[in-house]
């Protein structure tokens, strides 16, 4: 067995030196290779892991991308370089530790899985962080049945799944919905997760909510369900409403010319119609999205 682990570095060039040789540590008697793919971020990441390589030829590959395309597309790209059996995302921040690199092959072994996930047991973020990631991965798995609970970034995935992302191009890229879709053949172990050794995330509270928005409306049919039931449950009261509307006036004459009309439009029109204008244009907006066939990633330079 060959692993090929994959790390996208943003702003790591405090952690990266550290978790290559954690890595060449744990896993110094199986065969394996690191590729390590700049996303660009705002340090020297780039000149750590050009010395880096220096260190490592023979087993390391690192790619810069030419701008930061986001944590999900970088892994791509190291997944395309990647020539192992099974591929090992991780984090770069020393969050994910390497020593279990050895516990997801063996679960992978025990149950012949085509991905393994690490489950945390309790998450090292902060309490704010820790309740929206919450609350958000349960939206997520509210509009995405098929969604795995257990998905996190470090996993083990078996090498010819992986390969089969590369083909997808979806609108927006997001690997756990790539390979919830791919199989259901998944398992899972538990881990510690470890303090991070950064100032703070590259995942902000904005990027965070922007990235479950993309993942919901180019993966789940709830928010277009939404739509359609509530247009249905409208359509039924206002129907209703209508024919007590009609009734009242036809029998009692006691309305106001014109009210039945104006109450209609713009209790229930209005507000429906401009709700589900909004909720068809993200699916037009992903759509044209999909059609520029735009790459995933753009590579500047390979070592």
């Amino acid at each position: 067995m060959k692993l090929s682990i994959v790390i996208p570095v943003y702003n790591g060039a405090k952690t990266i030196s550290k978790l290559v040789e954690e890595i060449k540590r744990n896993i110094q008697e199986t065969s394996f290779e690191i590729v390590l793919v700049h996303d660009c971020g705002k340090d020297n990441s780039w000149e750590v892991i050009k010395k880096i390589k220096e260190e490592n030829k023979d087993i390391l590959k690192a790619v810069k991308l030419s701008r930061n395309f986001g944590q999900h597309n970088a892994i791509l790209c190291g997944i395309k370089h990647s020539t192992g059996d099974f591929i090992i995302t991780m984090d770069e921040d020393l969050q994910h530790d390497p020593k279990f690199i050895k516990n997801l092959i063996q679960k992978q072994k025990e149950g012949n899985y085509d991905v393994v996930y690490a489950k945390f047991q309790r998450k090292k973020h902060n309490t704010f962080r820790n309740i929206t990631s919450d609350v958000l991965n349960y939206m997520l798995r509210l509009g995405m049945p098929d969604l795995n609970p257990n998905y996190t970034s470090f996993r083990l995935i078996r090498s010819n799944i992986a390969k089969q992302m590369l083909s997808m191009n979806n609108s927006y890229t997001f690997l756990d919905g790539y390979l919830s879709w791919i199989t259901n053949n998944i398992g899972f172990i538990e881990i510690e997760h470890r303090k991070r050794e950064k100032e703070k995330s590259s995942y902000t509270l904005k990027k965070l909510i922007f990235h479950a928005l993309n993942i919901f409306f180019t993966f789940s049919l709830l928010p277009i369900r939404i739509v359609t039931f509530s247009s249905i449950m409208i359509f039924i009261l206002t129907l209703i409403y209508s024919i007590y509307l009609v009734i009242r006036k036809l029998v009692f004459n006691d309305l106001i010319p014109g009210y039945t009309s104006i109450m209609l439009i713009l209790g229930f029109g209005i507000g429906l119609i401009l709700f589900a204008l909004g909720i068809i244009g993200e699916y037009i907006h992903r759509i044209n999205q999909k059609t520029t066939k735009r790459p995933d990633f753009f590579e500047k330079e390979i070592l």
